[in-house]
């Protein structure tokens, strides 16, 4: 299974504007990009923090036949909210207890959206094979960063780079594996 970790930050590596939650401060651009992408995904994870700020617009888009899973945090933590099978799930699993029952129910393509403790967590668990990062033209200086205070060493290879607007980036990585080898070695720039 493929995990690909989809965000939106500004230049100075923030995931939030400030304090507020979300990525509300995300382009139009950006967000035709990613609600095209979300279609080419079977599954998606996210952390309870970003599922509170995206919950209504997710509960319209409910039969769109892409499982959500929700993180609530450590063991025996109880869900806020009412999910449903096989749409929207919560659970108290370790990442890798996620990614391993996702792979056990045949899913071929996981989109992570958030916030920057989950991407963190999956990304010093080696758990991300892309990163797909819109970068907005904007510097906040305070903010969530990217991954959430969490101490990480991934390394990447560009695949391509796109402009979603005049201004609007969007960088396509690939996460090398723990060997530290790329799997992909074209890379391709575009305008």
């Amino acid at each position: 299974m493929r995990v690909i970790l989809i965000a939106a930050q500004s230049l100075d590596g923030r995931i939030t504007f400030h304090e507020t939650a979300g990525a509300k401060f995300a382009s139009g651009a950006d967000r035709r990009f990613f609600r095209g992408a979300l279609a080419g995904f079977d599954c998606s994870v996210m952390g309870g923090g970003t599922f509170r700020v995206s919950e209504k617009q997710i509960r319209e888009r409910e039969a769109d036949g892409r499982l959500l899973v929700v993180m609530t945090g450590g063991a025996g933590a109880a869900p806020r909210f009412k999910g449903r099978e096989g749409v929207v799930e919560f659970t108290s699993a370790t990442p890798a207890g996620v990614i391993e029952e996702l792979r056990a129910r045949g899913m071929r393509r996981c989109a992570l959206l958030g916030g920057g403790k989950i991407y963190g967590a999956f990304l010093a668990a080696g758990l991300v094979d892309e990163v797909w990062l819109t970068l907005e033209p904007r510097i906040f200086g305070t903010g969530v960063a990217l991954a959430g205070g969490v101490a990480v060493d991934a390394r990447l290879k560009l695949m391509s780079c796109e402009r979603l607007s005049e201004d609007v980036l969007l960088l396509k990585y690939e996460v090398a594996p723990p060997s530290g080898k790329f799997q992909n070695p074209n890379s391709k720039i575009q305008n």
